[in-house]
């Protein structure tokens, strides 16, 4: 299958016991492990859920979704922060809700050509249409790898902690050193810019 294919026919489908995973591999061994020995278990006990991203049958990549909080002030964006908290009259150690992309994997095999990308922007899109129909959150939430670093704040817009500046500009560093040392990032869904085909899909939902 080519990615233009996948792009137009994957599917996601909520992992369960039928599914075979066994020929499931993504660059990180740690979440090909977590997607066949840890997500159903997870899963049972309520504690996350998977969704997997299926075309023709053929298991392209995964996305693990869980709650989360965020407090105010490992918000990057002084105005945002300062607005929240004028608001709802808390402190900069109040918690926002929010969700959590516990996990996120494409299969090598189907890795490249901006499947991923088209993937997650369907994640993203999903978890902003939860906010404005099902429940309220403000944020998502990723702990990141820092092999995974420029997917998410560069290409998706993601902010990291101000208290981890000394880490990002050493990243090729840590990179070389330790590819998934983790860095906790954020991304405010006020920030989400949609498209005028995906923002009459939304319309549609609601």
């Amino acid at each position: 299958m080519n990615s233009e294919y996948i792009k137009k026919n994957y599917k996601f489908e909520i992992l369960n016991e039928k599914h075979d995973l066994s020929k499931f591999e993504c660059d990180s061994q740690d979440l090909s492990d977590f997607l066949k020995n840890h997500a159903l278990k997870q899963q049972k006990m309520n504690l996350s859920l998977t969704q997997l991203v299926i075309c023709d049958k053929h298991i392209i990549g995964f996305v693990s979704i869980l709650t989360d909080t965020i407090k105010l002030n490992i918000i990057k964006n002084q105005q945002i922060k300062n607005e929240i908290s004028k608001e709802l009259n808390i402190s900069a150690n109040n918690e926002i809700p929010a969700i959590k992309i516990g996990r996120f994997a494409i299969d090598k095999k189907y890795a490249g050509n901006g499947v991923g990308s088209h993937v997650f922007r369907n994640v993203l899109l999903s978890i902003l249409n939860l906010s404005k129909t099902k429940v309220g959150l403000r944020f998502v939430t990723v702990d990141a790898y820092a092999i995974a670093f420029s997917f998410y704040v560069d290409k998706n817009n993601f902010s990291y902690r101000k208290s981890d500046v000394k880490y990002v500009k050493k990243l090729e560093d840590i990179i070389n050193k330790d590819p998934e040392r983790q860095f906790v990032l954020h991304l405010d869904l006020k920030d989400i810019q949609l498209s005028k085909e995906e923002l009459e899909e939304l319309k549609k939902s609601i």
